[in-house]
């Protein structure tokens, strides 16, 4: 049997109280079925990020990694967009249960992340698997069309209950862009966290693409959190223009398309993070929107 983590199992109580005290119950012996189920022995100590247990296991002499997951609107179809992208730039799903919310995967290097690298090399990295992601979306996805049109609406509320904590021709200009690229999204499956704490090293090949949370639209969609994260390593307005332009040429990328959708989730996220209390991220999306909209400050 294994043992859940004390922080994870905090956490879930935290965010689902009684339900998630259950589910974090539960996990030993659902890894225990998963095991007998797919012949699979635990390697290891579990692992984990937000929602998600991480079990090493081997199959045979197979490394891989049982993960299971607390099943939500950003967990649902992860094993239906792995196995579209079919381990290309992705970490591979070897087989999946989804009544339990669990996927078998193989196994990467948890120890390594593209944040454990040059920045320049990182971005590099992000933006070629970002150009390999972008494949026609099967259905069954969020449209990003439809995420686009509810925009507006709850952007200008949010802003409103919060006491109107910025220029409000950011916010126009969100819900402006939103309405313009909105109608005109591509259909290709889009991985919206794509950061570089979420694609690992792996063995088959370099740099594999973890925890996706999929969506059908423009994959010009997903450069905001390459952005967001390592905003340290860029030396002010002129090194996030730098960073944008640079995802934008190795990804393939519509130059236009990027600033617009990365204007649209920067100002959505940042009216998120001041809702949750947050304090050096809405600053940081302050700096964003200000390097790629200076006029709307």
């Amino acid at each position: 049997m294994i043992d859940v983590p004390a922080d994870f199992a905090t956490a879930a109580v935290n965010r689902a109280g009684q339900s998630g005290k259950e589910w974090v119950d539960s996990l030993p012996a659902l890894v225990e079925s998963l095991c007998a189920r797919w012949g699979l022995a635990v390697d290891g100590s579990p692992l984990h990020g937000h929602l998600g247990l991480v079990v090493p296991v081997r199959r045979g002499e197979e490394p891989c990694a049982l993960k299971v997951s607390w099943q939500d609107a950003t967990t649902l179809h992860e094993a239906l967009a792995l196995a579209a992208w079919d381990g290309q730039g992705t970490v591979l799903l070897l087989d999946h249960e989804p009544a339990a919310g669990s996927l078998l995967l193989e196994r990467l290097d948890a120890g390594r992340t593209l944040s454990d690298i040059d920045a320049d090399e990182a971005v590099t990295a992000a933006g070629l698997l970002l150009r390999r992601l972008s494949v026609p979306a099967p259905q069954g996805f969020a449209c990003l069309r439809d995420l686009a049109a509810r925009l507006p609406a709850r952007l200008n509320l949010q802003w409103e209950q919060l006491g109107r904590p910025f220029s409000r021709r950011l916010v126009d200009a969100a819900a402006s862009l939103a309405a313009e690229y909105g109608p005109t999204t591509a259909g290709q499956l889009v991985n919206g966290d794509l950061h570089y704490e979420n694609v690992l090293a792996g063995y088959r090949e370099p740099w594999l693409a973890i925890d996706p949370k999929p969506l059908t639209g423009d994959p010009e969609y997903a450069v905001a959190p390459l952005l967001w994260r390592r905003f340290a390593d860029m030396e002010g307005v002129a090194g996030i223009r730098t960073r944008l332009a640079t995802l934008a040429e190795v990804a393939d990328l519509d130059a236009d398309r990027v600033r617009a959708w990365t204007l649209v989730r920067t100002v959505d996220y940042w009216l998120w993070a001041l809702g949750i209390g947050l304090t050096e991220d809405p600053q940081m999306c302050r700096t964003v929107a200000g390097a790629l909209f200076p006029t709307l400050r």
